[in-house]
């Protein structure tokens, strides 16, 4: 492959996206955590505590993924699905081999990796249904809108207790998350959600500049309505099930915006730098609060100390487990090529 498709297969911001989706998700298993305490349990604390929990959506972080894994996907890899042992080398090794790694690691800690789980079978349902998706006769539109009305009869179907809760304003029968269809149907619901990236990876060349206000305006609505749903699935009985896959329909501006922003403008190079461990910081953080807990109380406190010993940790797990894996992804996909 010549430089100048390489050149291409990757843009700027997109790393530091998915690092602060990343972050998201780890400060949402550390400040909902059973055992978090508040110290000193003041007034004070308590607001700076519920207000961090409020804004730590872990769920429309995992949103955020879906359509960025989408647009990652349909950006560099569109015109390269006819290999198809290639295209699911390259991305089944660069998932599989880091989470086999973490999952040995968990093996004597009970896998507490098994929370995030869900959403990489997901990824890879993505991955493996992408190349067909390809062939379908029909605008990329047309298969969002019909992903779109199929996710919603899944939801009717698995989350009929949740709708109940909602109309009745009862937590009988509550679920609340989004992943209770379970491991085998939960890609049915998300899949708009992958399907919002895809689409604006075939509109990204066609888009005129953005402002940085605009993007700004986007970041407060989505934390704004993060934060909303939040409060709704606590104190309303609105699953998120029922409310994320709207979630993602803002999130796509959203994503879009910051995508088209970062093309013209420089990027924070240490995010970037930060951002390329975000898939190890994702799958190896369950484990690293785990073992913390083990020789400290998580509080508000020992919660920063715990956000970045992850964040280092995770990046020398980049370093030595996924950085080689993803060198051995495209060893083995060149090998299929040729």
């Amino acid at each position: 492959m010549d430089k100048k498709v390489q050149s291409i297969q990757w843009l700027k911001g997109l790393d530091s996206l998915r690092f602060i989706l990343a972050l998201v998700v780890l400060l949402s298993h550390i400040f909902t955590h059973p055992d978090f305490q508040l110290v000193p349990n003041t007034e004070i604390s308590s607001i700076i505590y519920t207000f961090i929990r409020l804004i730590s959506n872990g769920t429309a972080a995992v949103i955020g993924f879906f359509i960025l894994s989408g647009f990652i996907i349909h950006y560099t890899s569109k015109l390269q699905v006819t290999q198809l042992k290639k295209f699911y080398a390259r991305r089944f090794i660069r998932i599989l081999g880091p989470l086999a790694v973490v999952f040995l690691l968990g093996y004597r800690f009970g896998h507490p990796e098994k929370g995030v789980v869900w959403s990489l079978l997901c990824e890879l349902i993505f991955y493996a249904l992408y190349p067909f998706t390809q062939k379908i006769k029909l605008n990329w539109n047309s298969k969002l809108l019909i992903s779109f009305l199929g996710s919603l009869i899944a939801i009717y179907f698995f989350a009929y207790h949740d709708i109940l809760a909602m109309v009745n304003q009862s937590a009988n029968h509550y679920h609340g998350y989004y992943w209770q269809a379970g491991p085998l149907y939960t890609w049915i619901i998300g899949l708009p959600c992958w399907l919002f990236g895809v689409k604006i990876a075939e509109d990204i060349h066609s888009d005129n500049q953005t402002s940085f206000k605009v993007v700004y305006l986007y970041r407060i609505s989505v934390l704004i309505c993060s934060v909303l749903l939040h409060f709704l699935k606590e104190e309303y009985f609105v699953s998120y099930i029922l409310s994320m896959n709207f979630f993602a329909i803002l999130s796509y501006y959203w994503l879009k915006n910051e995508i088209i922003y970062s093309k013209y403008n420089k990027t924070m190079r240490f995010m970037e730098q930060l951002g390329k461990s975000s898939y190890s910081l994702y799958i190896f953080h369950p484990l690293i609060i785990l073992l913390i807990h083990k020789l400290i109380q998580i509080n508000n406190l020992t919660s920063m100390l715990m956000v970045i010993t992850a964040i280092i940790l995770s990046y020398i797990f980049y370093l030595l487990i996924e950085k080689p894996f993803h060198h051995f992804a495209r060893f083995i996909g060149n090998k299929f090529n040729q």
